[in-house]
């Protein structure tokens, strides 16, 4: 019942081909039948991210027993305060010139770029990987669409540079008139999109059109190389929680099952509102009513309950519970540690390794969003018949952390001497946009100091 993941379904692994693959039917499925082995292995993980773990499936051998099954969503959990620290203020894009600012913000905020951002953290952090695929819509807009895991297949080359070759897109229509289902397959290379029909136990080539991007337009979003979720290691540690609470509930409804022991007693006889005797099969249903036991003098009544090691039980739950948070690097926000005025230091450290988690998803996604910025700076190049470069494009992300602010503040008051304006703001974890504050701060400046200025309509001289 409990146990690694990795002993119950394949490990993650990739796809690849030669770069001059044709693409043909039997290439689209056995690309296809490479895929199901990583589908098996996504399914166990999102029904533990559902806290639908291996507990739910526990079967007792005896039915008269008690049998809870006490699921934690511990994967859940990882899951959130992962993504939230590592995407909770998005990403930010850096650009010099204002036009191609403009542009380039015009076309993320048109496809809610933020958005989007967070839903594919969310599921690199489950399932390992995560995928967004661009194309034109037929009004000419270039447009984003976020898939799961399960919903694309890449396809890597042989060679030594491992980039992406095609990406496929299963997926089925169905036909309600005629009770039928027809499945198909885009097709996603450097150069074309094509559609694949399902007919007769083969694929049909159905349609074929150029996608106008210089690359192959899906955007691979990598958890981290081995392509693991965030909760994947701690499997075992949260199979071996969940047993052991409902090992707990068990051992206290055998406490409240006790049974009732009546020695020196060879017969019970109760009454009852009338004063009359009750018979004997009916004698202890009274009582237990009544919360009353008649015995005669010299007898004695007593329950038998099960002795528990409760010392021992609750020190391997708090083990696990611990090994769960430390293994996956995610900090268990509700401890103790964390209460209080902590200084900032105090703070980054407990947080050590949630960052280290969130520099390795920074790593990869930066690599993905670069390619993602080439595929739209072309875009408007062509569009506007500008010379637009990627490269000037600088990527931030704003970690969401938990900060000392009065610290903060007692930083900077010492530092205004020694730092820019610019420098200081930028040290305020909530502000967002430096540019923008100090606009503010100037405008501000600016509105003070006309206070004390004299009106234009006034006239001077005596």
């Amino acid at each position: 019942m409990t146990g690694d993941i990795r002993g119950r379904v394949p490990p993650p692994c990739r796809t690849r081909l030669a770069d001059d693959t044709e693409v043909t039917g039997a290439v689209i499925e056995y690309c296809l039948r490479q895929q199901m082995r990583v589908q098996a292995r996504h399914r166990v993980l999102e029904r533990y991210y559902n806290n639908q773990t291996a507990i739910q499936n526990r079967k007792a051998e005896d039915p008269d027993k008690p049998n809870n099954r006490i699921s934690h969503s511990f994967a859940k959990y990882i899951t959130k305060v992962a993504t939230a620290y590592f995407m909770g203020y998005g990403v930010r894009y850096d650009v010099k010139d204002d036009g191609y600012r403009a542009a380039l913000d015009e076309v993320l905020d048109s496809n809610m770029a933020k958005i989007r951002h967070f839903e594919e953290a969310k599921e690199m952090s489950k399932h390992g990987v995560s995928y967004e695929l661009l194309y034109i819509d037929p009004d000419g807009r270039l447009r984003f669409q976020q898939f799961g895991a399960d919903e694309i297949v890449p396809i890597y080359s042989e060679s030594l540079g491992n980039f992406l070759v095609m990406a496929l897109r299963p997926y089925e229509t169905a036909d309600i008139v005629r009770s039928r289902k027809t499945k198909y397959v885009e097709v996603y290379t450097r150069q074309y999109v094509e559609t694949w029909r399902k007919a007769g136990g083969g694929w049909k080539l159905e349609e074929r059109f150029s996608h106008n991007f210089s690359d192959v337009p899906v955007i691979v979003r990598f958890n981290n190389a081995e392509l693991r979720g965030d909760y994947e290691d701690v499997i075992p540690q949260i199979d071996a929680y969940d047993k052991a609470q409902s090992d707990t509930a068990n051992d206290l409804d055998y406490f409240t099952d006790a049974y009732l022991v009546l020695e020196g007693i060879d017969d019970l006889n109760a009454v009852d509102e009338n004063g009359d005797d009750v018979p004997l099969a009916e004698s202890a249903k009274v009582m237990k009513k009544n919360r009353v036991i008649y015995v005669p003098p010299g007898s004695k009544a007593g329950f038998i309950t099960k002795d528990s090691n409760d010392t021992t039980s609750e020190t391997f739950k708090k083990r696990c519970y611990k090994d769960i948070f430390f293994i996956s690097q995610v900090p268990n926000l509700t401890d103790e540690e964390f209460a209080g005025n902590l200084s900032g230091v105090a703070i980054k450290y407990k947080l050590f390794g949630l960052e280290e988690l969130s520099i390795e998803k920074e790593t990869y996604f930066t690599s993905s969003e670069t390619k993602k910025l080439r595929l739209i700076t072309e875009y408007l190049n062509t569009l506007k018949g500008t010379g637009y470069d990627y490269k000037e494009v600088t990527l931030t992300f704003d970690r969401s952390a938990v900060a000392n602010t009065y610290e903060i503040a007692q930083i900077i008051s010492l530092l205004q001497d020694t730092l820019s304006e610019e420098t200081l703001i930028s040290m305020v974890p909530e502000v967002e946009d430096v540019a923008k504050e100090l606009g503010r701060k100037k405008k501000e400046r600016e509105e003070k100091e006309n206070l004390f200025l004299p009106s234009g309509d006034d006239e001077g001289g005596p």
